[in-house]
């Protein structure tokens, strides 16, 4: 089984929380938390970024 590294971001500001809704592919009008995958030689912290 291949294995993907991703990473995501729950940001939460006075009982409000920050997602993003997909416009395109598969999971189009999905709602998804910010992140992405993680590239080979970056860290979790700048893949946020």
């Amino acid at each position: 089984m291949k294995t993907i590294r991703v990473v995501a971001a729950i940001l939460i500001d006075n009982e409000k929380v920050f997602a993003t809704q997909r416009g395109y592919g598969e999971f189009k009008d999905g709602w998804e938390f910010p992140g992405g995958k993680i590239d080979v030689g970056e860290t979790p912290e700048e893949a946020l970024v």
